[in-house]
């Protein structure tokens, strides 16, 4: 399995490659798309700003990437397009893979998809998580689509693998593994963050209003309702990386699979992901140096029971682990 790590900037690499990625991906946002579309408008699924500003950076990232023999990816991954921006994004399709030397494109949108297929046969597809490939029906409509690769949903959990697996053949499937997780089903999620990740926050306002509108609720009633709401304020803390919070011993908090490495291999996942290309360089690096750490134990054999105590010790987070809320795979 390869390590698979976000970059934000190009003086990202040396860093990272150096402590384990085996893998890049990144997005872009050119101007040209600024300019007609607005800020408003995002290419990506992250904010304009969490990818690189120019195709010259972006060349050089991955120049640079190419010293180490490291792939680097590209993310198309909004919920959807309008037809209208196809010739734009076909145009920086042809331009990353005919200059840049991207070697293959992140896409959500399966009509993006098949206007790659048409327009330039040779580009690479990774299917996004949000292209909802979750279960064997999808799986195999990608697979007609021929592409390289398959990016599995969070909600995806271990026991449903297996048969993605055998329905994908010789297609890599791709998971997640740190950092980042979505209250919903990102998959099925048509809003936007451009104007704040409303389903993060965790502090709403209530008024608690019984079914009924011609009854009010019981003592009883709003004391369980009261509990309900603090036990989903509790998820939704754990599911935004805690907060974006640093634990005492400077690692980052957040959904992880690192238990899960040992499982995961031996169904023959491909890549794992770690999220997180606006984040900051200090916690891409600790998130890579992590999955290394329990991965040189899964590339030597070590058995599952091993392989999960050390990654829970190097985590050392004991209280966060068995609560199971901060697990990507429970």
């Amino acid at each position: 399995m390869n390590i698979l790590a976000p970059l934000g900037a190009k003086e990202e690499v040396e860093m990272l490659a150096e402590s384990g990625a085996e893998e890049f991906y990144c997005g872009i946002t050119p101007m040209e798309w600024m300019e007609k579309y607005s800020p408003g408008v995002w290419i990506n699924r992250r904010n304009p700003y969490a990818g690189f500003p120019s195709f010259k950076d972006l060349e050089e990232a991955v120049r640079r990437a190419e010293a180490y023999d490291i792939p680097l990816f590209l993310t198309l991954n909004a919920p959807y397009y309008t037809e209208t921006q196809y010739p734009m994004l076909i145009d920086l399709i042809k331009r990353c893979q005919e200059e840049v030397g991207i070697k293959a494109f992140i896409v959500s949108d399966p009509g993006l998809m098949a206007a790659m297929k048409s327009q330039v046969p040779k580009a690479p597809i990774h299917v996004s998580s949000l292209a909802a490939p979750m279960n064997t029906g999808s799986i195999e409509l990608y697979k007609q689509m021929q592409v390289e690769r398959i990016v599995l949903p969070r909600s995806v959990q271990l026991n449903e693998i297996p048969a993605l697996k055998e329905a994908a053949g010789d297609i890599e499937l791709e998971v997640f593994i740190l950092n980042d997780g979505c209250v919903y089903e990102e998959s099925f999620c048509m809003t936007t963050h451009s104007a704040g990740a409303f389903c993060s926050q965790a502090q709403w306002d209530y008024v608690p209003l019984h079914a009924d509108g011609n009854k009010s609720l019981s003592a009883a009633e709003l004391e369980t309702l009261n509990e309900q709401v603090d036990d989903y304020r509790e998820f939704v803390w754990f599911v935004n990386d805690c907060n974006c919070q640093i634990a005492h011993d400077g690692l980052p908090l957040g959904p992880c699979g690192l238990c899960s490495l040992a499982k995961l291999d031996s169904m023959g996942v491909d890549s794992l992901k770690i999220v997180g290309r606006e984040g900051a360089p200090y916690r891409k690096l600790a998130s890579v140096q992590m999955v290394k750490a329990v991965m040189e134990q899964v590339r030597g054999k070590a058995a599952e029971e091993e392989v999960e105590k050390l990654a829970r010790k190097i985590r050392n987070q004991p209280q966060y682990c068995e609560s199971g809320l901060m697990c990507y795979y429970r």
